[in-house]
């Protein structure tokens, strides 16, 4: 099978190159093809004929895209919309990745694929727009949404908490908005999985992301007794959101129902502590 993976450079790219090494990969940077350029798309995609895509590129600057309104909406609209397009031409599955932010966090319980969207800001419309324009138009498509997605490589919160908790005596950090943290090791590892049992009768939106639930200020605390035990963890300090300045409002409650995939693909999950330890 010939998959082709955008975003090769990002956490979830770079670990999906590391998980479906066995398979016949075409890794696409923004270099070799620029999700801005919508006829560049098509070329590629025309030329390489996979038989399999899966976008993991998209524009997740939640701040700037306040500024970069029609930038966010080309990369995580125009851009998987035409993806969806040639994939329905081809008759292939796509495979494409959403949020978490196309919530607005209000729920008290965890969030199921059929709750109604509302995103806060520019980031989740745009992402939310990805998901309708995708579909639109219809064929083998999986949207996928996750959330406080982390790794090893690029920018993310466990790379932040480490460098800083290694730098700082003291850290402050979010303690009233509520999510799971989702590394991109198990998102590559459930794909893998997933791959095998793609059909025309399981497409649709599903969430993806581990079991459990934690503050910013949890997930920080734990970074911190796995990369520096020598940090004294009292001097990680509990902030309401409030006190943190961003353009962008976040969403409190950001928690998934992952009930539904585990269910369709028969898919078994661990706690996010667990794949925090092993990363």
């Amino acid at each position: 099978m010939k998959i082709m993976i955008t975003g090769i450079n990002g956490q979830v790219g770079h670990a999906l190159m590391q998980q479906l090494a066995e398979y016949d990969l075409i890794g696409l940077t923004r270099k070799d093809c620029d999700l801005s350029k919508l006829d560049q798309i098509k070329r590629t995609l025309d030329h390489y004929k996979p038989d399999l895509i899966i976008n993991s590129a998209a524009y997740t600057q939640v701040d700037q895209a306040e500024e970069e309104k029609d930038l966010a909406f080309m990369i995580n609209r125009d851009a998987p919309k035409k993806m969806a397009e040639k994939a329905h031409e081809y008759e292939i599955p796509f495979i494409h990745f959403s949020t978490d932010f196309v919530f607005d966090g209000v729920k008290d319980t965890a969030y199921n694929e059929n709750d109604p969207t509302n995103p806060l800001g520019v980031y989740g419309l745009s992402k939310l727009a990805g998901e309708q324009a995708i579909q639109d138009v219809g064929g083998q498509y999986y949207i996928l949404r996750t959330s406080w997605i982390y790794s090893k490589v690029g920018q993310n919160f466990f790379l932040t908490i480490k460098s800083l908790s290694q730098k700082q005596k003291e850290l402050r950090v979010v303690s009233d908005q509520i999510g799971v943290p989702t590394s991109s090791y198990f998102i590559a590892n459930q794909i893998k999985k997933m791959i095998i049992q793609l059909r025309p009768n399981n497409i649709g939106i599903y969430n993806l992301v581990p079991e459990g639930k934690c503050s910013w200020y949890e997930f920080a605390k734990e970074i911190i007794i796995k990369t520096n035990p020598a940090f004294d963890i009292n001097n990680v300090i509990p902030i309401h959101s409030d006190q943190y300045a961003a353009k962008a409002k976040r969403p409190k409650n950001s928690v998934l129902d992952n009930s539904q995939i585990k269910n369709s693909f028969m898919l078994k999950f661990d706690d996010w502590k667990s794949e925090l330890l092993k990363l």
